[in-house]
């Protein structure tokens, strides 16, 4: 009876081999969302998963508004979860890019709790307000509502927090995307509703009071 053949052992790697995996090893190790450099790899790949759903929808027509908040529609309910994937011009998307990179990932490097329990928040809170108050006429679509919900949160965050670091990166958020509070005002603007983003901007700043009020201290005895 013949004896089956036996596998070829593999082939040992070099040692310039071995060093180029645990170079890949330890990059794979160190990309973490919460840490400076993990959150920049986060956002960017959520803004190119932004652009690349822009870039099918404008290739094709854009079909996928209609998956937007469709004011008192029933089959506009869906788009308060969907409605923050989409965007009807590059032009929306060009003036929120820079404002969800950047406070997406400092809401990141703040912990995936904050991150989740605001995004979630505010998703909801836009959505709803978008589809009971907004226009008839319009499909609301756009990551503005998240991005408000960010900042109202980081805002309240340094005000009831008190502390050094909030209250700079409060500062900073509020001087240099200033432009983001002219969406709480009342005007007409297509796909976009002012009144869903006020109601996410609030409910992110109620968050930032609720989650970091400062306890009063008690008083010795």
């Amino acid at each position: 009876m013949s004896t089956p053949p036996q596998p070829t052992p593999p082939r040992p790697l070099t040692r310039k081999q071995q060093r180029r995996q645990e170079l890949i090893d330890t990059k794979l190790l160190q990309i973490r969302p919460t840490r400076p450099s993990g959150a920049v790899v986060v956002m960017t790949l959520a803004l190119a998963v932004l652009w690349a759903v822009l870039g099918i929808d404008a290739a094709l027509g854009h079909p996928l508004l209609e998956l937007g908040i469709k004011p008192r529609q029933v089959d506009g309910l869906a788009g308060i979860v969907l409605a923050p994937l989409l965007h009807a011009s590059a032009a929306q998307l060009t003036a929120l890019s820079i404002p969800f990179a950047v406070l997406g990932w400092l809401m990141l490097t703040s912990g995936l709790r904050s991150l989740a329990v605001v995004t979630a928040a505010a998703v909801l809170a836009s959505g709803l307000v978008g589809w009971l108050a907004g226009p008839s006429d319009q499909v609301i679509v756009g990551v503005s509502g998240v991005v408000l919900g960010w900042l109202g949160y980081l805002l309240a965050r340094a005000l009831f927090g008190r502390k050094v670091r909030w209250i700079a990166i409060a500062v900073a958020v509020g001087v240099v995307f200033s432009g983001l509070f002219n969406g709480l005002l009342p005007r007409v603007q297509d796909h976009e509703f002012w009144g869903n983003q006020l109601a996410s901007f609030a409910v992110g700043a109620a968050l930032g009071a609720v989650l970091h009020r400062r306890r009063p201290r008690k008083a010795k005895a």
